[in-house]
């Protein structure tokens, strides 16, 4: 029976290695040295000898299998031969020493071997209550999810590339007895525990519970396998979404004692929303929740194919400064799909939800005539309106391209006609039509730009195959309007249907020129334009003057500010003598706005010492707690940042707020008035010298934040985050 075990050991670890042999070494959030790099792989000596060493102490065990076709291998413990001519190597040593492989290797070929030796033996044999003090094992963060997932893997698991367990995204354990053993990690809200089993002697399983400080819930059998396995025969990898802060207790049993035992555990951070710029990175990947802010325009659509996995998601378009829900569903993987944005949106906030998550986003633009607009569906109701978004034909260009984009409703599209001349000439215009005619009906309406009525209005439709229409036109604005009839699809909006374009070939010929008009100038007029010319130069001036006197003021302040350092110390002074807290803030807002004039070094002098500061080549940020007396809301945590921006031009800039540990802040207040949503505050554009300073209540009951600025910065997604963390209450407070 041992012997049958052994072969089946055997086979399953050169499968194991053959996959070794052909995929790269694990890349997570830190990189491998390149000692341990080498030590991962075959080394070869002069005379063809595979050395490999592991320090074992007494009664440790080990696990050590070797595949290859005609080499032999001997173990060693430092002078006493364990075991010869073997491949598989498991045991117990009795005594201290330097156990030792060696792999007589005559023809050179390519060796890989798996590990695992000195499991730990001391996992507690009792489940901890909750509450009750427990060690911890330190598990393996992987904060980048471009090299935290396999894309080969049908899970999107993480990969890992070597063969030994002793690495630090394995837990390795020895099962001695009867009795289960139990491993502790601490989690926080947000996290992604990543588990598959990774090798096992014999039968095992693992069962999960999850405690905070007052509870304990049963998360069930995750992982198990009625006999030895390992996760190149067995791709068994689940995912754990964290939905509060605690600990993860992890039973590990098994039926048969002296079972070595490996789990590949890895943790994965919550990620914060970013910017994303598709015209330079097309994929985007990440476990449970993910989302991104896309720079776009209403009249690009995106559109995501997900590689792997369906994945749920949901989108809000940015309008006038208002994040407005535009959808949801489930990205599949075998078709395209595609999220349109709404009219008169600048950006779009797409939230992706999955275990794990890989997809390839690209956009697409459906403005009509390439003009950057989407072509209205009717002409403009009054002289007044501003036409500006709507496309024009240029009479000089044979053809123009155009398309009714169904997914959005859009089955009328109208087209200005601008003609420039003088007055009383006469212009012949005809527009042909190219495409899925027999769907299609236009319209052309002349305007008098006297009283915005029409002139004359042509609808056509087809006739002896062709789709024309044809107007003499005088100087000014006027109108084309093509349209779909008879289209009775009922599509619901932003669902993706086939676009229907078409062609429009333009014929233009000048009938009757007209004449220049002249007017001799009357003297009155001279006269009075004259006065009028410098009442409104004066006029004009006004606002520079008020602008002026304004700067001038806010700089004499600042320099009283200057001249008054420990703003900060003197404001709570302030407080103490029975200034009200209201009265308070008004100078606090005042000085806000009043020393982003000084220079970065003098402003932060005025305010006090900084409790954090940062400063790289391009940004430089502070942060000093307020005294919370200030708060216009009972119970919130002040504070006041300053950004200072040294080089490069920051767009759709936000300060995050965030809570390294315990419930996320939510801001419920920003002096001076800035948007903010959550736990960010938006600070869109700034441009170089541009110095920030704002005051902001925290609502929440974590002890600390960190603070990290997003954007674009030259037309790049960057971010700064500050290294330092703010803490509510000092130590000795």
């Amino acid at each position: 029976m041992q012997g049958v075990r052994k072969l089946a050991y055997a086979k399953a670890i050169t499968l194991m290695l053959l996959f070794f042999c052909s995929i790269c070494s694990l890349s997570v959030n830190k990189t491998l040295s390149s000692d341990s790099q080498e030590n991962n792989h075959a080394q070869f000596s002069e005379n063809n000898s595979n050395i490999h060493q592991w320090d074992i102490l007494t009664g440790q065990w080990y696990s050590i299998e070797i595949f290859c076709e005609t080499c032999t291998a001997e173990l060693n413990l430092d002078e006493t031969t364990l075991s010869e001519e073997s491949r598989i190597f498991v045991g117990q040593v009795n005594v201290s020493g330097n156990l030792t492989l060696i792999i007589d290797n005559p023809n050179g070929e390519a060796i890989e071997i798996i590990s695992l030796v000195a499991p730990n033996e001391t996992y507690p044999t009792i489940r901890p209550s909750p509450g009750e003090i427990h060690p911890l094992v330190e598990v393996y963060d992987c904060h980048s999810s471009d090299s935290c997932i396999d894309l080969g893997s049908s899970l999107l698991a993480t990969y890992v590339g070597s063969g030994d367990l002793g690495e630090e995204v394995y837990i390795n354990g020895l099962l001695d007895s009867e009795q289960s053993e139990f491993v502790s990690i601490g989690v926080n809200i947000g996290d992604t525990l990543e588990l598959s089993i990774a090798y096992a002697t014999s039968d095992i399983d693992f069962e999960l519970f999850f405690q905070d400080e007052l509870n304990e819930s049963y998360l069930g059998s995750i992982l198990a396998s009625s006999t030895s396995t390992n996760f190149v025969d067995n791709q068994n990898t689940v995912f754990i979404p964290i939905n509060s802060t605690g600990r993860i207790i992890i039973k590990a049993s098994s039926e048969n004692i002296n079972t070595l035992w490996s789990l590949k555990t890895l943790n994965h951070p919550p990620a914060s929303t970013a910017m994303w710029n598709l015209s330079s990175q097309d994929e985007i990947m990440g476990h449970t929740t993910k989302t991104v802010i896309i720079d776009t325009n209403d009249t690009t659509a995106v559109i995501l194919h997900s590689t792997n996995l369906a994945t749920y998601f949901s989108y809000h378009c940015l309008v006038g400064g208002t994040w407005l829900s535009s959808g949801d569903g489930i990205l599949e993987s075998v078709k395209e799909n595609w999220l349109f944005p709404l009219p008169n949106s600048s950006a779009m906030r797409v939230t992706f939800t999955g275990n794990a998550f890989h997809l390839v986003a690209q956009t697409k633009t459906f403005a009509d005539s390439q003009s950057g607009y989407e072509a209205p569906s009717l002409p403009p109701m009054r002289i007044s309106t501003d036409n500006s978004s709507w496309p024009t034909i240029d009479l000089t260009e044979t053809t123009t391209h155009g398309e009714f984009t169904t997914s959005i409703g859009d089955t009328s599209d109208v087209y200005k006609i601008e003609i420039d001349a003088w007055e009383d000439s006469v212009h012949f215009v005809k527009f042909e039509i190219e495409g899925d005619i027999e769907s299609l009906e236009v319209e052309m309406i002349a305007k008098d730009l006297a009283d915005w009525s029409e002139i004359e209005s042509k609808t056509k439709t087809v006739v002896f195959g062709k789709l024309q229409v044809a107007m003499e036109l005088p100087r000014g604005t006027h109108f084309f309007r093509i349209s779909l009839i008879n289209y009775t699809d009922n599509i619901d909006w932003g669902n993706y249907t086939p676009s229907i374009e078409y062609t429009i070939l333009a014929t233009y010929q000048l009938v009757d020129e007209g004449e220049e008009p002249w007017f001799p100038p009357d003297e009155n007029a001279e006269k009075w334009g004259s006065i009028a010319r410098w009442i409104l130069g004066f006029l004009f001036l006004m606002p520079a003057i008020y602008v002026l006197i304004s700067v001038q003021k806010k700089k004499s302040f600042a320099l009283r500010i200057k001249s008054k350092k420990q703003r900060l110390n003197w404001l709570k002074l302030q407080l103490d003598k029975g200034v009200s807290p209201k009265q308070n803030r008004r100078l606090l807002a005042k000085s806000l706005e009043a020393v982003s004039i000084l220079d970065w070094e003098e402003a932060c002098e005025t305010w006090g010492e900084a409790d954090v500061t940062y400063r790289t080549d391009n940004v430089a940020i502070a942060a000093w707690k307020l005294d919370p007396r200030l708060v216009k809301n009972d119970g919130a945590w002040p504070i006041m940042i300053g950004v200072y921006i040294i080089k490069g031009a920051w767009e759709i800039s936000a300060l995050r707020l965030d809570s390294p540990k315990g419930q996320a802040w939510k801001i419920v207040s920003v002096t001076p008035r800035f948007l903010y949503s959550g736990d960010e505050i938006f600070l869109d554009s700034m441009n170089v010298g541009n110095k920030t300073f704002v005051s902001v209540e925290l609502s929440g009951t974590a002890t600390s934040v960190d603070i990290e600025l997003n954007g674009r910065m030259d037309g790049e997604p960057s971010a700064a985050r500050v290294a330092q963390t703010l803490y509510r209450l000092n130590e000795e407070e």
